[in-house]
């Protein structure tokens, strides 16, 4: 019987909290104009059996991946969790769940908290850490196009 497991990462950012979470969060009309490389498409799905599902098609360490999720946004807590249930991710493991929280720094700083929750179909399937290697240049390059503006 395969175990859950947990992952995570911190990124130091020099944008504030309340800008990132915005524009993270308005997803399918920031992220992809924020970081092109690494986000394809995005396209949120209609209909009250989807509401607030989207495909992603990404760019995860130099291959096209495609996913599909919900997410549940925390506003007071300027978190998100992002469930996928579809997609190349399901391909190792059974379930997978990822949160994100922005955390407020001083001098309009903050850190960007990458969490990880996952179950492995096989003890052959790796850690997902070509997703953590994602999430860091995501928010990095996040935070550059950011800064520019």
């Amino acid at each position: 019987m395969a175990q859950m497991a947990r992952s995570m990462i911190e990124v130091e950012i020099k944008v504030s909290a309340d800008k990132i979470f915005q524009a993270i969060k308005a997803t399918s009309r920031s992220v992809p104009k924020l970081s092109p490389e690494k986000i394809l498409s995005v396209e949120e799905q209609v209909g009250d059996d989807c509401k607030g599902t989207k495909n992603w098609t990404l760019s995860v360490d130099g291959k096209v991946e495609k996913m599909k999720e919900r997410v549940e946004i925390d506003e007071a807590n300027k978190s998100m969790t992002v469930f996928v249930f579809e997609g190349d991710v399901m391909e190792n493991y059974s379930s997978f769940k990822c949160n994100l929280q922005i955390i407020p720094k001083l001098n309009g700083r903050s850190i960007a908290r990458w969490s990880w929750e996952y179950e492995k179909l096989s003890s052959d399937s790796p850690a997902p850490n070509k997703y953590m290697d994602f999430a860091v240049y995501l928010t990095k390059d996040i935070e550059s196009n950011l800064l520019k503006t």
